[in-house]
């Protein structure tokens, strides 16, 4: 979010806000015809999407070839003790990341040629996360030396918290605004290739579980520390510690995108934490089984095109309201088409991934991917309504509230389903928190006249993903 020194660069005009009420067709009537993408664009969309392809395909499948593999000397317990690990570290990382990323890829999106935006922008993200790591390893020791169940898992845990600091070093965000993914994507692959490889050497007994988290974690501080040196050089940035005025006003001003992010991780993120304190950790181990597919399968389309896509979307809105929900509504149809396909895909093959990937102890998976195999649908829906459209509209403080809700509704039904019904529960309680959330913001936005979905926009929809389709086929031949 921009601070408020820059606000008369910020991406979208903050009267905006005041055209809730109005019809969307009646304002964008009067606004300029809304622009095509232009081949250069496509271009960098298109390269961008394959550069965060690679990189999900290094977080996400590399660690799952080696699931065969470790499964079977770990068993299902100890998967579930890392990924309790892994759920408990996660939320330092949330206080890390504060809402910074999501801020700076909006502001700078906007802004690029503008060099002292970026340097401030880049300074005050590295140096806000810097200070929160600092507080975070104080919550961490505390909590994890003075409460007995993780003080007995304490070498685990630091392990896991590692990663902490390759999130305050890596500016994935900044090279989403500058759309130069490709070297980030390159040297996180390589690096997490080799760390993946170490798994196979280090992982020999029952014992060695926790060399899991730690490849994992050793992986992350150096792509960080590659990537952030890379940054500096090609966009010639020079970091400067920020006022406290600064630190103050950036806090400030991204404290909705945190709170959003806190609402979010409470009813999608808290699940497996949940498990762990309410159940037990062969719960936690078949649930994290179940969800992984979905998790991978997803994060392709929607985390990849979302990375890639907001910076575009961001720029289209700062030219005008009508170009930015030109692009949101063309993008429905292609991005509904994809993730249905996902979700059948899912469901498909959910007994053939578990008994391949985990073993027959792992069957009570089974049902648990075929329940989550919905969530690509929603959160597809959500993604388009709520990052695209909501917070490129400003509209942060309705998305909190709406997130908030959601996070209130995911909790209490878990915290119900998880004591009847264990694992089963936590997978229908994430579908229940996801699908309240897609329908709250499609009701809110289409109360403020604003509809997204309009079938009117499908068959440009089709011929565009035609076209772009055909371009593709025939570059490859």
């Amino acid at each position: 979010m921009v601070s408020k020194q820059a606000a008369p660069v910020e991406i979208a005009d903050v009267t905006m806000l005041d055209l809730g009420a109005v019809d969307s067709a009646a304002v964008d009537s009067t606004s300029p015809k809304p622009k095509a993408l232009s081949k250069p664009v496509l271009k960098r969309f298109a390269i961008n999407v394959a550069s965060l392809f690679s990189v999900h395909v290094a977080n996400m499948l590399l660690p799952l070839l080696t699931v065969p593999y470790v499964v079977r000397i770990i068993g299902p317990e100890r998967l579930g003790l890392l990924n309790f690990s892994q759920a408990y570290v996660a939320y330092f990382t949330l206080l890390i990341n504060y809402g910074f990323d999501m801020a700076a890829v909006r502001t700078i999106a906007a802004n690029r040629t503008d060099k002292a935006l970026v340097n401030r922008a880049f300074s005050e993200v590295i140096a806000g996360k810097a200070l929160l790591w600092v507080l975070s390893t104080v919550i961490f020791m505390g909590i994890t030396w003075f409460t007995p169940e993780f003080r007995s898992h304490i070498v685990l845990h630091t392990c896991t918290y590692i990663t902490c600091i390759g999130i305050v070093l890596f500016p994935v965000w900044l090279y989403q605004a500058m759309e130069d993914l490709g070297r980030v994507a390159i040297f996180n692959l390589v690096v997490k290739v080799l760390f993946t490889l170490a798994v196979f050497l280090l992982i020999r007994k029952p014992e060695d579980y926790f060399y899991q988290n730690l490849s994992v974690s050793i992986a992350q501080v150096v792509v960080s520390i590659i990537a952030i040196t890379v940054a500096i050089r090609r966009f010639r940035l020079t970091f400067t510690w920020p006022t406290v005025s600064q630190l103050i006003n950036r806090f400030r001003e991204d404290s909705t995108l945190f709170f959003s992010s806190v609402m979010i991780t409470l009813y999608a993120g808290s699940t497996v934490f949940l498990l762990g304190l309410l159940s037990n950790a062969y719960d936690v181990g078949i649930f994290s089984a179940g969800t992984r597919l979905e998790s991978i399968s997803r994060s392709f389309v929607t985390m990849g095109l979302n990375q890639a896509f907001f910076p575009i979307v961001a720029s289209a809105f700062g030219a005008g309201r009508a170009n930015g929900l030109h692009i949101v509504r063309m993008t429905f149809f292609p991005l509904m088409a994809c993730m249905v396909l996902v979700s059948l895909g899912l469901w498909l093959v959910a007994p053939v991934f578990i008994t391949l990937f985990y073993g027959a102890t792992f069957q009570d998976a089974i049902p648990v991917l075929r329940i989550v195999s919905l969530l690509p649908v929603m959160i597809g829906i959500s993604n388009l309504l709520g990052m695209h459209t909501m917070l490129n509209l400003r509209m942060d403080k309705a998305f909190f509230r709406i997130t908030a809700l959601g996070s209130v509704v995911g909790l209490v039904v878990n915290a119900a389903l998880i004591q009847k019904m264990g694992y089963i529960g936590a997978a229908y309680a994430w579908v229940t928190a996801e699908a309240f959330i897609a329908l709250s913001m499609y009701l809110y936005l289409r109360n403020q006249g604003i509809q997204v979905i309009q079938l009117a926009y499908f068959r440009e929809a089709a011929q565009f993903t035609q076209a772009r389709l055909a371009t593709l086929f025939k570059r490859t031949n």
